[in-house]
């Protein structure tokens, strides 16, 4: 039987039997392309294979043996190091650093004695090697494999038995047992199954870096990330030197944990304390500054939010400006100031910035952004040592946050001694040196911080 051909769109990954000009899913235009299931001599699709059941009581108990890297952030995202046989998938920014963490990793492991298979499929084995030279990576125990195919990587596997491989990228890879295209949807679900039934098989650890769309997703754009164990983004301005390796999903470990790294011309250094990194420049108590401890995954850090509230000079339609912080959570609490306070916002142009380059999405830090914004337009600075966290509601109340304890030890770690938080979680145990001030509502708040 003729085999049916498909229509993809390279964008998304929308199939269909019919042709578009532009894709019904993602809008995307010339993005389909066709593809044919391929199939053996037997006559099945190439990539599945068929396979047996197990009874659950006969399977041996194994204790899983973390490899640490040595990376101290590397180690902590992945839940305590690299499980044996798990897959993890990268995905990043262009220039962001994936290729230099990888690369770092393998240095670190081959000092270990552990055999590592690097594919490159972008660079060649001499520009990984200037790489290598810049981060002090040389070692007998790495083997290069450039602008193969999946053949050639299996071989290299077979021959070498490496304790981990490195695929840089998943979409430069193709196979000549298909006719689709390198980088397509099908041609990346197809490469990756068949590297994770080697790792599984193999018991090798593997690392696939994933290419990011202009939706912000690693190409695939989800199907790689329900394939593989673990999945890592790697983030940061390519301005500053400030990395952060966030877990999207982990089999492993926890997931939303965040590692901190700073990029320097030898590699990644791991930050051990990225509290003391966004505060270290922070001299005097100025209007406009509020602290506030984020929490990421389970780990807080310290932030400082800045605002300023000036005069706008256009009458009636004010700027609102945000850099880190979601611009319609900033206007739906200035509208509670205006509406509880009854102080004119109208009036003013208003900036907000989470300095350090962190970004806050949490409801917990809503009482802080109020802070920042109150003092900058009232042009009073708040206690140097005033930590500020609580959720507003639209009725102005102050609701309270997760994880309220681990917020309150990171900042009292950092020094600080007096905190303003939601009434209801004012009965809280520290030490005797830290002041409690309670607030029930905005209006509390307010009087709170004028005094």
């Amino acid at each position: 039987m003729k085999n049916k051909a498909l229509f993809e769109c390279v964008e998304c990954g929308y199939q269909s039997p019919k042709f578009y000009g532009k894709c019904p899913q993602c809008n995307a235009w010339n993005s389909m392309i066709e593809v044919k299931p391929e199939k053996d001599e037997e006559g099945r699709v190439i990539g599945t294979r068929q396979v047996k059941p197990v009874v659950l009581k006969e399977i041996d108990n194994l204790e899983v043996q973390r490899e640490m890297t040595g990376l101290e952030e590397f180690d902590r995202v992945l839940g305590g190091g690299i499980v044996p046989g798990s897959v993890v998938l990268i995905g990043g920014e262009p220039g962001v650093g994936k290729s230099t963490l990888v690369l770092e990793v393998s240095g670190i492991l081959s000092r270990k004695g552990k055999k590592i298979l690097y594919y490159s499929g972008e660079e060649s084995a001499v520009q990984i090697k200037l790489r290598a030279n810049r981060l002090g990576v040389d070692s007998e125990s790495i083997y290069l494999l450039t602008m193969g195919t999946l053949e050639d990587l299996k071989s290299s596997v077979e021959q070498l038995r490496p304790d981990f491989l490195i695929i840089d990228s998943i979409q430069t890879i193709n196979s000549q047992k298909t006719s689709l295209i390198s980088g397509s949807i099908s041609s990346m679900r197809y490469v990756t199954a068949e590297i994770i039934d080697t790792a599984k098989s193999n018991n090798i650890s593997v690392f696939i870096i994933g290419h990011i769309t202009k939706e912000g997703q690693i190409a695939g754009p989800k199907t790689l990330e329900h394939m593989v164990d673990v999945v890592f983004y790697f983030q940061g301005e390519v301005k500053t030197d400030l990395r952060i390796l966030r877990a999207e999903k982990n089999r492993f470990g926890a997931i939303d944990e965040v590692g901190i790294f700073r990029m320097t011309e030898k590699g990644l250094s791991s930050i051990s304390d990225p509290s003391l990194l966004f505060l270290q420049h922070r001299q005097t108590s100025e209007p406009g500054i509020s602290l506030f401890p984020a929490l990421n995954g389970m780990r807080a850090i310290m932030i400082e939010i800045q605002a300023l509230a000036t005069e706008s000079p256009f009458a009636g339609n004010p700027r609102r400006i945000t850099v880190g912080c979601d611009p319609y959570r900033m206007a739906m609490l200035i509208s509670i100031i205006e509406k509880k306070l009854k102080l004119p916002f109208y009036k003013s142009d208003v900036f907000l910035n989470v300095t350090g380059g962190m970004a806050v999405r949490e409801t917990a830090a809503d009482l802080s952004v109020i802070c920042a914004l109150l003092t900058s337009y009232k042009n009073m600075a708040a206690p140097r040592d005033l930590i500020v966290i609580g959720e507003v509601g639209l009725t102005g109340e102050i609701r309270p946050v997760t994880f309220i304890e681990s917020r309150i030890k990171e900042a009292v770690r950092q020094g600080f001694t007096k905190f303003i938080l939601p009434a209801s979680q004012g009965d809280i145990r520290v030490n005797d040196n830290v002041s409690l001030v309670p607030v029930e509502n905005l209006y509390d708040f307010y009087n709170k911080i004028k005094n």
